[in-house]
């Protein structure tokens, strides 16, 4: 069975949700990491939306009409859609799509350039193809002829912005022809903005007049076979395989711009009027995506996610020092090139909307961390994240209170208090929140902070002076707040104030992501987690799923209680086009199918490769080239309940250890050699070489 494949098989229909004006376009989707497209249609129209991750109205404000903006769309005028059937093939980024009158082949190429074919029977007319670019939002249009090309400008400019963006697209009949009985129409349609070029419709024409669609078709075809080459999980259940395959290829198909990385809704954005703007949360709807990308192999989507954190520098410091602290600090929320969508003038906290959280820059820190432990790439830590989190480190040695020997974490909400703004606010009614003690995730996320910039500095031999304080903190942090609820030890949410909430996953989220608590906690603390996890199902949490599960596998829950979740989801949630229609965001919960199953799969946050540590040993599974901590790549199998195959690949050289009972020998591959290695109860370790593989039978 190909699990690379999606047949859509009626027309889309796009929900809403009650008075949440969020949108999950239900149509099939293609893209190249940058551009994306959406089918939709009229009566008698066929309606691809285009858009683009880094087309952003630039204008400042919380309440303007600043943020992502749709590009535009292509249309194909009279299709009979009675008939209507369309075939995404995830390995070929390519749309096979046929309807009453028509078929139509199309694919988005690497350098942005978008390709269909149509065939008709000779005896119709080909149909007629424009471009509409929307008039919304105060942008300026144009449309002319250049070299032969038709052009179509879209440009948002002018006093009260902090940017200017526009961009073009250019349509090109590139072929007709007529063969078999059949009538054929080529085209492309080149979209470049002035990120992409300063000179973006002379670069946009320039694309348009030199395209080859045979070429740029077999490009697009190698780009994705190379993509699903670099892991693979094959599963008895091919239906979350399926899944699993179809989250990535989504995933992959908005991380591609490393200037832009994508916000709340990717680059499927259907008009000008998106939720939030479109922007980047701070805490965890921007992470939530990047969460199963180091364990499926795939670090190469991580390359665009700190852009806009590392352009936030100097307004993170402000910030810090608004609470008297060194270092960063972050609102809940910002756009690219350091996009104010934060400022509140009644806000209660200094006019910015850090809604009663300090953590937004450590959650922040969460997805560099896990790139960090997954590839230990000094290089590119230096280049990319460690002056970030060693200045997120620096708020925390501030903002930290130590009390009788122990670090303490107050006045930080773990829950947004959402209405901290405005006349009507009544400080009381929140008490509890703003001056809370010891919020649960903040507490692991610290506590993952300071055990990394730790063991980067030690890496990386920086910040000698700073090994100390880090060790004490670390040593001294204060321990996860517990209380007792239907007769069972569970975590509370904070120490002081807010005990619990029937909503979102925030009392799990030391746990994951933070990676506070595993298999190696120690049957007491599992203990608690489990308690905890079980006191309130968060499977179908809109907005904590893609957490929930993961945790699930990561204290070793009932597997099968995580595969009926994730069979849950795609039941309630999910959508034609294998997105799901969730209420926190567009992208986030992509990640709960790769990221609970590689977990269950796979662990090795603490230090130790588990294989198949969450798995119903009846249910044959196998997997390549999960990525581990320690910068490992894991092959294994799983069959007739026993681990028949396991593999390791070192790509740095580092200490290996790995717990499995079935283990009697280590071999090195390139020649056959029994490698030498010590064994505590079901655990062996042994040193490794750099781009080496082992066996382990």
């Amino acid at each position: 069975m190909n699990t690379y494949f999606n047949e859509i098989t009626a027309k889309p229909r796009n929900t809403y949700d009650g008075n949440i004006l969020y949108k999950i376009p239900a149509g099939a989707m293609c893209g190249n990491g940058d551009l994306g497209v959406v089918f939709d249609n009229s009566e008698k129209d066929l309606i691809i939306h285009i858009s683009k991750c880094d087309f952003w109205k630039f204008a400042p404000g919380t309440h303007n009409d600043g943020g992502i903006k749709t590009v535009g769309s292509l249309t194909v005028k009279d299709i009979d859609l009675s008939t209507y059937n369309i075939k995404q093939y995830f390995d070929k980024g390519l749309l096979e799509c046929t309807f009453g009158n028509a078929e139509i082949e199309f694919l988005v190429a690497p350098e942005n350039l978008i390709y269909f074919k149509i065939k008709t029977p000779v005896t119709n007319n080909l149909p007629d193809v424009t471009v509409e670019m929307p008039d919304t939002c105060n942008s300026v249009n144009s449309v002319f002829t250049d070299k032969g090309v038709s052009c179509h400008t879209r440009k948002f400019s002018g006093e009260g912005l902090q940017l200017e963006s526009a961009v073009t697209v250019c349509l090109k009949t590139i072929d007709t022809y007529e063969a078999d009985g059949f009538s054929f129409a080529v085209y492309c349609a080149s979209v470049v903005t002035n990120f992409d070029d300063d000179q973006y419709t002379d670069k946009a024409v320039d694309l348009a007049l030199n395209c080859n669609y045979d070429l740029d078709k077999a490009r697009t075809q190698e780009k994705w076979t190379k993509f699903f080459s670099a892991s693979k999980v094959t599963l008895k259940d091919k239906e979350i395989e399926r899944f699993y395959n179809s989250s990535l290829y989504h995933l992959a198909g908005c991380m591609g711009n490393r200037q832009f990385p994508p916000g709340l809704f990717g680059n499927f954005i259907t008009d000008d009027f998106f939720p939030w703007a479109g922007d980047y949360h701070m805490n965890y709807n921007y992470e939530a995506p990047y969460y199963c990308v180091f364990s499926a192999n795939h670090p190469e989507l991580f390359d665009g996610y700190m852009t806009p954190i590392n352009e936030m520098a100097e307004n993170a410091k402000h910030f810090a020092g608004l609470f008297g602290c060194k270092g960063y600090a972050f609102p809940v929320s910002f756009g690219p090139k350091a996009l104010d969508v934060y400022t509140q003038a009644d806000c209660k906290e200094h006019g910015i909307l850090f809604l009663g959280q300090k953590s937004h820059a450590a959650y922040a820190c969460v997805i560099p961390i896990m790139h960090w432990f997954s590839t230990y790439d000094k290089e590119y830590a230096l280049e990319n994240y460690y002056d970030f989190v060693l200045n997120t480190a620096a708020f925390w040695e501030d903002y930290l209170v130590k009390v009788k020997g122990r670090y303490v974490i107050k006045n930080d909400a773990a829950h947004e208090i959402p209405y901290y703004r405005g006349e009507k606010f009544r400080y009381i009614t929140h008490k509890g929140q703003i001056e809370a003690v010891n919020a649960i995730n903040s507490l692991g996320l610290v506590k993952l902070l300071f055990n990394a910039v730790y063991d980067m500095a030690k890496e990386l031999n920086l910040n000698t002076e700073k090994y100390a304080l880090w060790e004490d903190i670390i040593e001294n942090l204060s321990d996860f707040p517990t209380f007792i609820k239907r007769g069972k030890k569970c975590f509370r949410y904070s120490k002081r104030g807010i005990r619990w909430r029937n909503e979102n996953t925030v009392g799990l989220q030391h746990i994951y992501p933070a990676s506070q608590i595993g298999l190696s906690s120690g049957e007491k603390l599992l203990k608690i987690a489990k308690n905890t996890y079980f006191l309130n199902d968060r499977r179908l949490d809109d907005n904590g799923s893609n957490s929930y599960l993961p945790a699930g596998a990561r204290i070793g829950v009932d597997p099968d209680f995580l595969i009926e979740g994730i069979h849950r989801n795609i039941k309630e949630f999910a959508l034609p086009n294998r997105l799901f229609r969730h209420h926190g965001g567009g992208i986030e919960h992509l990640t709960t199918i790769p990221a609970t199953v590689n977990e269950m799969l796979m662990q090795s946050h603490e230090g130790i490769i588990r294989p198949f540590p969450c798995w119903n040993r009846k249910s044959d599974a196998s997997f390549e080239n999960l990525r581990a901590d320690g910068a490992f790549l894991v092959s294994a199998e799983l069959k007739n309940e026993e681990i028949t195959s396991l593999k390791i690949k070192s790509l740095k050289g580092r200490k290996c250890c790995v717990e499995c009972t079935d283990i009697k020998a280590v071999i090195r591959e390139a020649d056959n050699t029994a490698i030498s290695f010590t064994r505590e109860g079901c655990t062996v370790t042994f040193e490794t070489q750099p781009d080496t593989e082992y066996i382990l039978i």
